[in-house]
């Protein structure tokens, strides 16, 4: 198959219209606020406590984020970036066939999803999404989960208009994959459930995954 031409779109973040130094204390407030949001959770993370860890003022940190909302959006942004853009690249990029797209990307997703710092990102998202009008779920689900369900849902796209699958929907059908994938131990790994059992071997639901999907799409003849 000939590759596409077409680049990943990327998130576009508050960093990309500062100075170099002030890109310099980005990068310092976004990791401190990190390690924040996940020692205290939203509602609890303090912005002098982010200061504290970053240095810096007051000032600058309203000057580049505006307020707490916002930097926890950017600090999404960032892991999701971090995160998807290789995967991204790849999907677009994706020469082999579609039985190995499925198992790579994958395998990507499961590895990355189930890093200390991904997990302990879902268990915030889980415990604070919920609250204030679940406006961190919100914020959760617009900037982690549907990047990811459009990358898997733009090459399910292209592999149907060029004859090679048949599936009705490809956002449905990625929403379908992605929740799949990471069953049944990734729930079991965001609520502290010993995964050292059989049922939660992660190749061996992987290629079951991959096995359903495939077939299931598979082009009658």
């Amino acid at each position: 198959m000939r590759k596409s031409k077409t680049m990943p779109t990327c998130i576009k973040t508050a960093k990309e219209s500062l100075s170099p130094k002030e890109k310099a204390r980005y990068d310092k407030l976004i990791d401190a606020a990190s390690k924040v949001f996940l020692q205290y959770g939203f509602e609890k993370a303090k912005m002098c406590k982010i200061i504290k860890q970053a240095g810096g003022s007051f000032v600058t940190m309203y000057k580049i984020f505006g307020n707490k909302e916002a930097l926890f959006v950017e600090v999404l942004s960032q892991k999701t970036e971090e995160i998807f853009s290789s995967i991204e690249h790849s999907a677009i990029s994706y020469s082999e066939n579609f039985e190995d797209f499925l198992y790579d990307i994958g395998k990507k997703i499961i590895a990355l999803s189930t890093t200390d710092d991904s997990i302990a990102f879902h268990r915030l998202i889980i415990y604070e999404g919920h609250k204030n009008n679940a406006k961190v779920g919100k914020l959760f689900f617009e900037n982690a989960i549907k990047r990811t369900v459009s990358i898997v849902a733009k090459y399910f796209e292209r592999e149907r208009e060029r004859g090679n699958i048949s599936i009705e929907d490809p956002t449905l059908a990625a929403y379908q994959f992605l929740h799949l994938l990471k069953e049944p131990f990734f729930l079991a790994e965001i609520l502290g459930v010993d995964t050292n059992n059989p049922v939660f071997d992660v190749e061996k639901s992987l290629r079951q995954t991959v096995k359903i999907f495939s077939k299931g799409m598979a082009v009658k003849k």
